[in-house]
């Protein structure tokens, strides 16, 4: 039997920027949707994470977007104004009460944008049938949101933030080919395609420079590839991991529906994990995706830093204690109610295979 109490993830954590984490174990960033009609913290926000951030060393809250015109789904949380701050604050309150430290994740959905159409558009790097390409000075004002999205988390007393480059959002559409077909100096070569993100990574590093008095930690989330024709290749993400390593940033999270999936756009079929892990040698990783049982964790000892759990921790908050529990036993033994969720997203959840963002 593996002696657990010693097992890597269980033990203390110090990132690069000096913030310790009592272990590595992860709660995901979800998109939860249970947020005021204007992305205000509600009391189910605090609830949720009050009863799931009690055996994890960080919780990451899922997909505050930072700008009115950017939320990924109605119910999502907003960092997109200062009147935010004050939920925001009490957040991450009730979650250092747990003992986890809390982390941001910032997000911009662009192109898939939820928006009102009778008074707003959505905005990406190019136009579609329900979205508008941004201009210059348009790039400019995301990449200063982003700055002000992390001087208000910091402002709210968040450890850190994750900036979401993945699930095809905006920091995804500007990278991918397929999305991005702009032919000045954001658009084409693959140069061009990750000047946004490495600019947005750059504006928030120097936010937190300048205004926290504290360990803050920044961390980047990206989809390794594209499976469809003209989509974001493997080679791709990989040369924008080695300039986040040398950028120097606490972590990257890699966005997977299996932990061990194999690449489809890669010189290899070697599992995605297994790629990365190889090729950055200073850049601590963090994975999710499928992550059941202590087996599964055995696996990712030798290739990643960080674990983060949607699923196993939704329906269990203690499995980084009691991860022998069965998932399909969890959910059937614990009700919507007693885990801060609606019925209806339990069967969202259930049926549509996860919600992590």
């Amino acid at each position: 039997m593996v002696n657990t109490s010693q097992f890597k993830f269980d033990k203390q954590q110090t990132m690069r920027c000096g913030l310790q984490v009592r272990n590595a174990f992860v709660l995901a960033p979800l998109d939860l949707q249970l947020s005021l009609f204007d992305g205000t913290v509600s009391r189910n926000d605090l609830w949720f994470h009050q009863q799931h951030s009690q055996t994890v060393g960080l919780d990451i809250v899922g997909s505050a977007y930072v700008n009115v015109c950017a939320s990924t789904a109605s119910g999502s949380i907003s960092v997109a104004n200062d009147d935010t701050i004050a939920g925001l604050h009490q957040l991450a309150q009730r979650i250092h009460q747990q003992g986890a430290r809390a982390i941001l994740q910032l997000s911009h959905a662009g192109q898939r944008a939820y928006v009102d159409y009778r008074y707003r558009t959505a905005m990406g790097p190019s136009p579609t049938a329900t979205s508008v390409a941004m201009n210059r000075f348009e790039i400019q004002q995301v990449i200063n949101d982003f700055g002000r999205a992390t001087k208000r988390a910091i402002q709210a007393g968040f450890d850190g933030v994750e900036l979401q480059g993945a699930n095809r959002f905006l920091l995804q559409q500007f990278m991918s080919p397929y999305t991005n077909h702009r032919q000045d100096e954001f658009g084409g070569s693959l140069v061009h395609r990750v000047r946004v993100p490495i600019q947005i990574v750059q504006r928030v590093q120097q936010v937190v420079a300048h205004t926290a008095q504290r360990p803050f930690a920044v961390g980047y989330r990206l989809s390794p590839e594209e499976r469809q024709p003209g989509g974001l290749r493997l080679i791709d993400t990989l040369v924008l991991a080695h300039l986040l390593e040398a950028l120097q940033i606490d972590y990257l999270s890699l966005s997977l529906h299996q932990y061990h999936q194999p690449a489809v756009t890669g010189y290899t079929v070697s599992p995605v994990i297994q790629i990365f892990h190889d090729q950055l040698k200073t850049l601590p990783l963090m994975v999710a995706g499928g992550i059941r049982n202590q087996r599964d964790l055995l696996t990712l000892a030798e290739e990643s830093e960080w674990v983060a759990l949607g699923k196993p921790m939704i329906f269990n908050p203690d499995w980084p204690k009691d991860r022998r529990c069965d998932i399909e036993q969890m959910q059937l033994m614990t009700s919507p109610e007693d885990l801060g969720i609606s019925p209806t997203y339990v069967r969202q959840l259930l049926h549509k295979g996860g919600v992590v963002k």
